[in-house]
């Protein structure tokens, strides 16, 4: 569902660019996901008794990958900054992501 809002996002967000004369080229938008099975169903559309609930998003964001608006691939990273946000980290993985973003560790 997460990757489904991403894209409800992204297309709002081309669509007041584009508005706003800002959106030169048609390329499509790049969404960057760690899940390769939500990637894989964003591209194929395969459907399995546990994704039901999620059929009417995941048909729309199908249909903007194959109309070339949006692309989606993989970033799986070990060394991702974003991790510290969502994990309990080891302090000196902690403290890297820390000073990665700016932030000065006490």
């Amino acid at each position: 569902m997460a990757l489904s809002k991403v894209a409800q996002e992204a297309c709002w967000l081309r669509s007041l660019y584009s508005k706003l004369g800002l959106l030169q080229e048609v390329v499509p938008t790049l969404i960057l996901g760690k899940n390769e099975g939500l990637i894989a169903m964003a591209k194929n559309l395969q459907f399995h008794k546990c994704s039901k609930h999620i059929v009417i998003p995941w048909h729309w964001m199908h249909d903007l990958v194959q109309e070339d608006k949006i692309h989606v691939d993989s970033c799986r990273d070990p060394e991702q900054t974003v991790d510290m946000l969502m994990k309990a980290l080891p302090c000196p993985k902690h403290k890297k992501h820390t000073s990665n973003m700016g932030l000065v560790s006490v």
